[in-house]
């Protein structure tokens, strides 16, 4: 594994660790597990992430996980790209009547895609990034930066050889100035390569901002899919996450079918509200130009 730091200047604190396992992480991870599966069968394969945290979450007897990946811990999923995820959860977690550890995105890539592939993780803080070290360590196909993932992901993607790429972008949202940046980053990327898998995870608590991201995506030029999964009404908890989406750009339609197919059971199981979610796919394109 090759390490290579300089020093983070400002920016949020990413804290995956406090949001471990919730229901935003189930549809995330079920939706990378599907696209990872749909890719795992090329020749070479790689996986770059921009905000990579710990790789591994311990999970108290109570928080957001209770909502999310405890809903699903001891059922058996009908749906395959479910199935699978939660198969994986068990074995590269912990636990037993319920999970007391909850793998990163690195961990589910890394068991997916086999040892083989190359793995090229970002961090900005020192402190996430040592426990992501710690798991991670001593795999010669594992690069880890301390640094400013989305500022290196554009001469990343042109540096990869491999037969497919598949990008994960998950940042916090923790600024407003994020909805502009973010999308614009994106752009950068489908444009210098136009063959890699784009993966952008992000929060709803309104359809005003995502429906704006995607408007910005589709004026740019850039063609894809978002697949949104809402569990609390929108219309209840604005303060908090009411639902999430995975922008995918680039991705093999087997997996946006299998995410489709697995959607009802997440939503049915992880609802704060008996039957209250839904699941928005839609499709965006345009003609290039600037957002």
């Amino acid at each position: 594994m090759a390490l290579s730091r300089y020093a983070a200047a400002g920016g949020a604190d990413y804290r995956h660790r406090l949001h471990a396992g919730n229901v935003g992480d189930v549809w995330k991870h079920c939706v990378l597990v599907a696209v990872l599966r749909a890719v795992a069968a090329s020749p070479t394969a790689a996986y770059l992430e921009t905000h990579a945290g710990d790789g591994r979450y311990p999970l108290h007897p109570t928080g957001e996980w209770t909502e999310g990946i405890g809903r699903l811990w001891r059922d058996e999923p009908r749906a395959s790209a479910l199935a699978d995820y939660v198969s994986l959860c068990r074995r590269l977690g912990e636990g037993d009547e319920r999970p007391v550890a909850y793998p990163g995105s690195p961990a589910f890539a890394r068991a997916v895609l086999g040892d083989a592939a190359e793995l090229v993780l970002w961090e900005r803080h020192t402190r996430a990034a040592s426990h992501l070290i710690s798991l991670v360590g001593g795999h010669t196909r594992t690069r880890v930066t301390i640094g400013d993932g989305l500022a290196m992901l554009n001469e990343a993607l042109h540096a990869s050889h491999a037969d497919a790429v598949v990008a994960l972008v998950d940042p916090s949202w923790g600024q407003k100035s994020d909805w502009q940046t973010i999308p614009d980053a994106l752009v950068r990327a489908a444009r210098a390569a136009p063959r890699a898998c784009l993966l952008l995870w992000y929060p709803v608590k309104s359809l005003t901002r995502p429906n704006a991201m995607m408007e910005c995506l589709a004026a740019a030029g850039v063609e894809g899919v978002a697949a949104e999964l809402v569990t609390t009404p929108l219309g209840h908890q604005r303060h908090r996450l009411n639902g999430s989406g995975v922008l995918l750009v680039g991705a093999p339609a087997s997996a946006v079918d299998a995410v489709a197919a697995a959607a009802p059971e997440i939503g049915a199981r992880c609802a704060t509200f008996s039957g209250a979610w839904s699941l928005r796919l839609r499709a965006f394109a345009g003609n290039r130009g600037m957002c």
